[in-house]
């Protein structure tokens, strides 16, 4: 069996995912104007242990190795989240590190501009992909990283129903250098369907 094969004939083309608000996209090389925007804003050089672009062509080189290329891969998909009706990205999420030759776990990345923060966006785009992980690729695990700061985005986790496994001692450095500890979250498939009244496939 070659799982690259399987993926791309399960996978042809990047999937487009809708919610109520919101339409999920594929990230291309033509959005690295706001790949450098978006990432060099303070709230996400604060959130992830990855310092903003130190230039336009380091930039280029994060965007395709990191976002174009992990689908491209097939290691995963980075999804870009718009509001429907302006193509405007304002954010991204998706799964990174999806195993092979096994494909049940994947790792999830997500981040959103602070201007929407508190609106239930990327809730929102979260439960999407969350279904799509265990539907479409047929996970049994998702996990989350969050440095052990970031409590708004641990009660997120929380609230979709992603469970805190443990503390990660001095796992991660910060951008400004900081040694810290990080938390691992995660969801199996079992706790997915009990949290949708569903039984075991």
């Amino acid at each position: 069996m070659n799982p690259v094969l399987d993926r791309v004939n399960e996978f042809p083309v990047f999937p487009v995912l809708e919610t109520d608000r919101l339409v999920l996209r594929e990230i291309t090389m033509d959005d690295l104007d706001w790949y450098i925007e978006h990432f060099s804003r303070p709230e996400m050089v604060e959130g992830q242990d990855f310092p903003a672009p130190e230039s336009r062509e380091v930039a280029e080189e994060e965007l395709r190795k990191y976002i174009v290329d992990l689908f491209r891969n097939r290691d995963g998909f980075r999804w870009g989240v718009t509001l429907k009706g302006d193509p405007r990205l304002i954010g991204s999420l998706g799964y990174y590190k999806w195993a092979r030759p096994w494909s049940h776990m994947a790792e999830m990345g997500y981040d959103l501009q602070k201007e929407h923060w508190g609106r239930g966006m990327m809730s929102e785009a979260m439960r999407a992909v969350i279904d799509f992980g265990f539907e479409r690729m047929k996970l049994t695990r998702i996990e989350a990283f969050v440095f052990l700061f970031n409590t708004r985005s641990t009660r997120m986790l929380e609230r979709l129903g992603f469970r805190r496994e443990g503390i990660l001692r001095s796992r991660v450095m910060t951008s400004d250098g900081v040694i810290s500890d990080d938390t691992i979250y995660a969801m199996t498939r079992d706790d997915w369907l009990a949290a949708r009244g569903r039984s075991k496939q």
